[in-house]
């Protein structure tokens, strides 16, 4: 169980970074902040309310949005938001048979989708070149299970600003990597695709990438939101046979 004290601080400069975005996003195109936190930064899943996308907007959000909404400064709306956070339950995990060291996968039996996910957990480099073949078989253990126990699923997707970095591409098949995509259009901002450029390996905002998204706020385009963040994101799809080839299923 995660104290309270070391709760209160967990993401207190990510929260502040991710509320800047919606405020800038609010004041340009005249939402109200509320909205805008909702629709524009993780909060809603980090308060352990859910996935907004799948899940609808969670009654508890009602409460934390209506005294946001009554607030008038940043610094007031960062301190409600820690302490909000800090009486929320614990972000949702997803079901422990899906997870794989660093991995973990949702799938989709009507859709026949696989999505999997990345967690920075191995603290002797999650991505370093030393750790690569512990990776790759934590991916071949979870494609092995997914071929037995979902034997609908068809087409691999993803989305991450890591498709950008050799060393998680490395991990993956040649296709899958080659159809990577820059995600333009986006009208939410709701997952760690973006978001998770921000923070190092021990959970910190890293200062550079910081003051890059600041910087950008001040040209803010309110038509193309996802140039605010340094580094792109990317989608990347193949067929499920590709993974399986990759690592010998």
């Amino acid at each position: 169980m995660i104290g309270s004290t070391n709760k209160a601080e967990r993401y207190r400069d990510f929260f502040r970074l991710q509320l800047r975005f919606a405020e800038a996003v609010a004041e340009q195109t005249s939402t109200p902040v509320a909205d805008a936190v909702l629709l524009y930064t993780n909060f809603h899943r980090r308060f352990g309310l859910g996935d907004v996308s799948r899940d609808g907007v969670s009654p508890a959000w009602n409460d934390y949005a209506h005294r946001l909404a009554k607030l008038g400064t940043h610094d007031q709306r960062a301190g409600w938001t820690q302490t909000f956070y800090t009486q929320s339950p614990d972000e949702r995990a997803g079901p422990q048979e899906h997870v794989f060291g660093c991995f973990e996968f949702e799938a989709d039996d009507e859709t026949g989708i696989v999505r999997p996910h990345f967690y920075n957990r191995d603290t002797r480099g999650s991505l370093s070149r030393t750790r690569i073949e512990t990776r790759r078989r934590e991916l071949g253990a979870m494609f092995a299970y997914i071929k037995q126990r979902f034997p609908a699923a068809r087409h691999v997707e993803g989305r991450s600003w890591l498709y950008g970095t050799e060393a998680y591409r490395r991990l993956y098949p040649e296709d899958y990597v080659q159809s990577r995509e820059v995600i333009e259009g986006a009208a939410r901002f709701q997952g760690m695709a973006w978001w998770g450029q921000f923070l190092d390996r021990d959970g910190n905002v890293k200062p550079p990438l910081r003051q890059a998204l600041f910087r950008n706020l001040d040209r803010l385009n309110a038509n193309r939101l996802w140039e605010a963040f340094p580094l792109p994101a990317f989608r990347v799809s193949a067929p499920i046979d590709a993974f399986y080839a990759k690592y010998g299923i």
